[in-house]
């Protein structure tokens, strides 16, 4: 006959293993949501899309402008989180205090206006510069709303690349929206934001772009 000690015991035993397991469980998904926020960030799929642009409108300088947008779109505005984020400026690469966003914003969307100079003075395709102007504004409205509210970056800088090129390169680039879904579900598991601020995200940076598309190339 098992004593009531010795349950008690196998009972704690099996409540401290299952709380391991759990605790192992959230631990992972934390981090494949921190991975999924990295890898789907934004200047990492502007990385993407311009390589996606410039494959299909195939300009003879492809190296130079692949190079371009690389530091311009990419590397510099990576540098620049990650130099303010070392410096404490903000709280970390993604600026997620939304107090600290606009002197982030603002050195990205710096970058991404001298990156549609210098694609100007190289006499790059328009479409190549309208991608980089997209950028360029979409993250200026994005500043002036988080003056007031925290809205997803994350969630724009998939639907933004994602209807510029689906309006560019036809329905073969409709599955980029589908790259909402991992990012939507990674930054609400870090409560990073909340599924309405990722909605406006998304939905914002689709208005924008399909107005500017129109503005800029006509």
């Amino acid at each position: 006959m098992v004593s009531n000690k010795s349950f008690n015991s196998v009972a704690r035993n099996s409540h401290r293993e299952n709380l391991q397991n759990r605790v192992t469980e959230l631990d992972g998904k934390r981090r494949l949501a921190e991975l999924i926020s990295a890898v789907l960030g934004a200047p990492i799929v502007a990385l993407y899309s311009f390589a996606f642009l410039i494959t299909d409108l195939n300009p003879p300088s492809i190296f130079l402008l692949v190079s371009i947008c690389c530091i311009f779109g990419s590397i510099l505005p990576i540098a620049i989180l990650y130099c303010l984020a070392k410096r404490g400026i903000i709280a970390d690469i993604y600026a997620s205090e939304r107090s600290s966003r606009p002197k982030a914003f603002t050195g990205v969307a710096l970058s991404y206006f001298l990156g549609i100079v210098v694609l100007m003075m190289v006499g790059a395709p328009p479409t190549l510069v309208a991608l980089m102007a997209c950028y360029t504004i979409n993250l200026i409205a994005l500043m002036l709303i988080s003056q007031y509210w925290k809205v997803s970056v994350h969630a724009s800088g998939i639907t933004a690349p994602a209807t510029f090129l689906a309006t560019q390169m036809g329905i073969i680039m409709l599955p980029f929206f589908l790259l909402l879904l991992p990012v939507a579900w990674a930054r609400i598991k870090l409560k990073a934001h909340t599924p309405t601020q990722i909605a406006v995200g998304a939905t914002l940076a689709v208005f924008l772009t399909l107005i500017q598309m129109g503005i800029y190339l006509r």
